[in-house]
């Protein structure tokens, strides 16, 4: 059976840090340190130096994703390098010429829902139909067709 690996403030606190900020789970963040997540969650609620440092390093990682799904959202342009390389008459290659690209990815409608439905959950999210409600008879049925232009 392994050695109990204890806590050390100086090593633990900046590796997790490090491991939350690029978007590692606390699962991975235990295999990383050789503990169970159970640890990972019980140092993180006894130690607040580590706790602190766990929740500031998700906090990088988060950021990152959400600008990623806001640049989603809205479009956003980008420079893509193509590299041309070109010989001369004796087969040999000449300084390879560097084109930039201008490119343009235009804003994405899920991610726009998305983003919506979470910062303004009152104005857009999902809302059922409105059914009215029952007289209480419960012999009858009523049902509710749309109009659909084919009565006649």
């Amino acid at each position: 059976m392994a050695a109990k690996v204890k806590y050390n403030p100086d090593y633990h606190d900046d590796w997790a840090w490090s491991l939350a900020a690029m978007g590692a789970t606390n699962e991975e963040i235990a295999k990383a340190m050789g503990v169970s997540k159970r640890t990972i969650i019980r140092w993180s609620k006894d130690h607040e130096s580590f706790g602190v440092a766990l929740a500031q390093g998700k906090g990088v990682s988060d950021a990152k994703v959400v600008r990623s799904l806001y640049q989603r959202a809205t479009g956003y342009e980008y420079e893509e390098e193509k590299r041309i390389v070109e010989y001369d008459k004796e087969g040999n290659i000449k300084p390879v010429k560097v084109e930039k690209i201008k490119k343009h990815v235009p804003p994405d409608v899920g991610a726009q829902c998305f983003w919506l439905k979470n910062r303004q959950r009152d104005r857009w999210q999902d809302r059922p139909e409105f059914i009215p409600e029952t007289t209480g008879d419960e012999d009858q049925v009523q049902f509710y067709l749309p109009d659909n232009g084919r009565d006649g």
